[in-house]
């Protein structure tokens, strides 16, 4: 960990975009969410990518404009059945938040990662209250490795309209994760049913992908992660594949068990972030001259070993189309601190403590290359580790994470930057669409061409700030001490 500096953690504040209470609004990936233009300027659109923070009730009604919570995603009348994907399940908290005219009559499917007798025991239990719930336990060889990911997929039907949208989060299913700490959502459209013409797909004719019979990568790319799950979601990939995922602008990057070789190993972990990275990403000049840096935050650290850290985990997250003409980004890691934790909303309900997990390379003032919103945290059994000559990748656990980038907004007239927003300043405008009235005249060469500005409300404040020489890393085996200093050295922390 000698080529990481870490970083002191800021007090995470939401994003200032519209929250998610009314669905109508929300129908495309590419929701204006404000033009700003000038009589003879540039023109510029801000675009919502779908990422939101969660709203805590530990912090300031400012701070929570924008935010979701698990009610808004849930409590619709109109929902026609659930598919939830996570790693700690509180059902009950998740049936309570279900809308009750649909609570108990709708199928609700849990796949969850209680691996072990006890909690296994505790959830088969409580899904005994509730009917039309089912439970899958995926399997895991791997003693060290665990279920997750953290997804939802939400089945609507209002008067007979159909649509689907899919979630992914960092949040495990339970009343502090939701409520308490600071967390990340993506949402997709609300994606309808394929047209007529589309369902023939169903029946293996090509889709909108030549070769393929799916209808668009983002479609490719969920079934592909299902299949991971075998035949116990056979029917949850039939349905899924009724629908138009074509709006979707997010990319899933996702890690399944077990030894990955060949094509397959570019699916998933650590090889599947490179080939994304080197399709979609180029850096600009400012980014490959002047330098940039990648922020990992995350809630835990495996065990890591430097080799992997410098060769795999460094090398992969510094890949891009240009990379070879472009600085090595600098690597930050942003961790809390004893301080912070001692002042949480655990603690002292001063601060909101993160959760959350992103990877993120900024440039410049706040300028973003990438950002990835994901739950796999820093550690070899979430992003796999290469063996045997880099032929093969070892991944212990499922994961799934979303990436974004400003080539996926770009058309023919747009020119997109992605910066990081703030409450203060939730729609950025580049510094350099900053401009005199003095300079605004009609020989603008620029005025066809629209800025299409792509917010994303980091957890973090930029520019990162470093541990100080007092500052001690919030870690397990301090954790452990305290415990013992507390209540004696028998006593086994939670």
């Amino acid at each position: 960990m000698s080529a990481t500096q870490q970083q002191k953690t800021t007090r995470p504040r939401p994003d200032d975009a519209d929250s998610e209470h009314d669905r109508d609004d929300d129908t495309h990936p590419l929701k204006r969410l404000k033009t700003a233009n000038q009589q003879n300027g540039p023109r510029v659109e801000h675009v919502d990518t779908g990422i939101r923070l969660l709203a805590s009730n530990a912090a300031s009604q400012e701070e929570n404009v924008g935010c979701v919570r698990l009610r808004d995603l849930l409590y619709h009348d109109d929902l026609e059945r659930i598919v939830q994907f996570n790693f700690t399940v509180d059902l009950e908290y998740l049936m309570q938040n279900i809308h009750p005219a649909v609570r108990t009559k709708i199928p609700v499917t849990v796949i969850h990662g209680h691996r072990y007798d006890e909690s296994r025991a505790a959830i088969q239990q409580e899904a005994k209250r509730w009917p039309n719930v089912r439970l899958i336990a995926p399997y895991i060889q791997d003693r060290y490795g665990t279920h997750h990911t953290k997804a939802m997929l939400l089945y609507f039907n209002r008067n007979g309209s159909k649509s689907i949208r899919m979630v992914v989060c960092t949040a495990n299913l339970c009343q502090d994760d939701w409520e308490v700490m600071t967390q990340g959502v993506y949402q997709t459209p609300h994606c309808p049913l394929k047209e007529t013409g589309e369902e023939s797909t169903l029946n293996g004719n090509e889709g909108t992908i030549v070769g393929s019979e799916f209808g668009s990568p983002f479609e490719r790319d969920l079934i592909n992660y299902l299949n991971a799950y075998g035949i116990s979601l056979k029917d949850i990939r039939s349905d899924v594949r009724q629908y138009d995922w074509s709006s979707c602008k997010g990319i899933l990057i996702g890690s399944v068990p077990g030894y990955h070789k060949g094509p397959t190993m570019h699916l998933w972990g650590l090889q599947r972030l490179v080939n994304v990275l080197k399709a979609h990403v180029h850096l600009d000049t400012e980014c490959t001259k002047d330098g940039s840096t990648l922020v990992a935050q995350c809630s835990s650290v495996g065990s890591l070993r430097g080799k992997w850290f410098q060769r795999d985990f460094t090398r992969c997250m510094s890949e891009a189309e240009n990379s070879d003409m472009a600085k090595k980004p600098e690597i930050r890691f942003m961790y809390p601190t004893v301080e912070e934790v001692s002042q949480s909303v655990d603690a002292g309900r001063q601060k909101v403590m993160p959760h959350i997990k992103t990877y993120t390379r900024v440039y410049g003032y706040n300028s973003i290359a990438w950002h990835l919103l994901t739950s796999a945290n820093l550690s070899r059994a979430a992003w796999g580790e290469f063996q045997k000559n880099d032929s093969q990748l070892y991944i212990k656990s499922y994961e799934l994470g979303v990436f974004i980038c400003p080539s996926l907004f770009e058309n023919s007239t747009t020119n997109v930057q992605m910066l990081a927003a703030t409450v203060q300043v939730p729609r950025p405008i580049p510094n350099t669409l900053v401009v005199d009235d003095d300079d605004n005249d009609n020989n603008n060469t620029n005025n066809n061409i629209t800025t299409a500005v792509v917010p994303v409300r980091l957890p973090y404040d930029l520019p990162v700030v470093a541990y100080g020489k007092n500052d001690l890393c919030y870690t397990r085996q301090y954790s452990h001490d305290a415990y013992n200093q507390l209540f004696g050295t028998g006593y086994s922390s939670p």
